[in-house]
């Protein structure tokens, strides 16, 4: 791989406590055949582990190339979008992103995805289906992100509809021009608990979402470190990150001037009615919710909420048989 000068393509990866995970990250990087210069900028949010090691050891064999952020206090803990800070030092015209615990798989990711934007030029967001993995074991059977066998550009409103699962985050790559209108968000919305969902409204907007379906990358679940997994661990407690996702999801809607209300207010009612349903909560959080968002709560939530969900010792059971269940399929 050349030198990197002018870059048409920065890869942002945000890590914390990715020891174990990101040199495969920045191996998939590091192995892209492109016939374009590209940066890698290394986002690592105050580590406690090795990672930093690891990463300036990858900085000093490719000092052209790999670009890091080193954080001396953890921005999360203080409610700050570090996508922010690595998407403000990159210089390519187009964005692509990757979390440190998980990785590419294609050498032409790069190559493929870029073209196709080429291509496209009013798509300013583009990304493809992930392989998940779970205890280090791949599971080839669950696609993350598959909705096609042709390429094909989804509508805003599909992606908005999608929640942000809809997009792997590792596959996701987005025009610059977006990145203003990003960083106006986050100003306004500053306490919203995620990024990328609101990155995949933003860049869908202009054109749609431009879906390759090959398969490229991996994507890790059950990672302590990683985000998803922070966000389960801090909504144990209290309804603080659901008010903070419906918050965030009312900012965006008015931000883009209320016209996709409709989409978004489903997505508020299946974000309420899922948490509802969970047997993770118990019946004081269940009655917050049902309190501090009506508005979002459908009748057929409120006959379960009185036949089913206020009654604790049938949540249990529930609860148990889900557990019995997850084992299984693991075996």
């Amino acid at each position: 791989m050349d030198k990197v000068q002018e870059p048409l393509v920065s890869v942002c990866c945000f890590t914390y406590n990715h020891e174990k995970y990101i040199r495969d990250a920045i191996e998939g990087f590091l192995m892209q055949k492109a016939e374009f210069p590209f940066e890698i900028i290394v986002h690592d949010d105050a580590s406690t582990d090795m990672t930093v090691n690891i990463i300036r050891e990858y900085e000093e064999k490719y000092p052209e190339i790999i670009k890091p952020i080193y954080q001396a206090e953890n921005q999360y803990s203080k409610g700050i979008q570090v996508t922010i800070s690595a998407y403000k030092k990159s210089k390519g015209k187009y964005i692509a992103v990757c979390e440190g615990d998980d990785y590419w798989t294609d050498p032409l990711k790069l190559q493929k995805q870029i073209l196709e934007m080429e291509k496209h030029p009013g798509c300013h967001i583009s990304f493809h289906p992930a392989i998940i993995e779970r205890d280090g074991k791949l599971k080839r059977n669950k696609i993350l992100g598959f909705h096609s066998n042709t390429h094909k550009i989804f509508k805003i409103e599909e992606v908005i509809l999608g929640g942000g699962e809809f997009m792997p985050t590792n596959s996701i790559i987005i025009n610059r021009s977006v990145i203003p209108k990003i960083i106006s968000f986050f100003e306004i919305a500053k306490n919203a608990p995620v990024a990328d969902y609101y990155t995949q409204i933003l860049g869908a907007e202009n054109g749609g979402a431009l879906y390759l379906n090959d398969i490229m990358s991996v994507y890790r679940i059950g990672i302590p470190s990683s985000w998803t997994e922070r966000f389960k661990k801090s909504s144990k407690s209290d309804n603080s990150q659901i008010d903070s996702l419906i918050d965030a999801n009312n900012k965006m809607n008015e931000f883009i001037n209320y016209k996709y209300s409709k989409q978004i207010n489903i997505r508020n009612k299946h974000l309420v009615s899922t948490n509802l349903k969970s047997v993770n909560i118990d019946k004081n959080r269940r009655r917050s919710l049902l309190e501090s968002h009506n508005e979002y709560i459908s009748f057929e939530d409120k006959v379960m909420w009185h036949t089913l969900y206020k009654h604790s010792k049938i949540m249990i059971i529930l609860k148990l048989m889900k557990d019995l269940l997850f084992r299984s399929s693991q075996i």
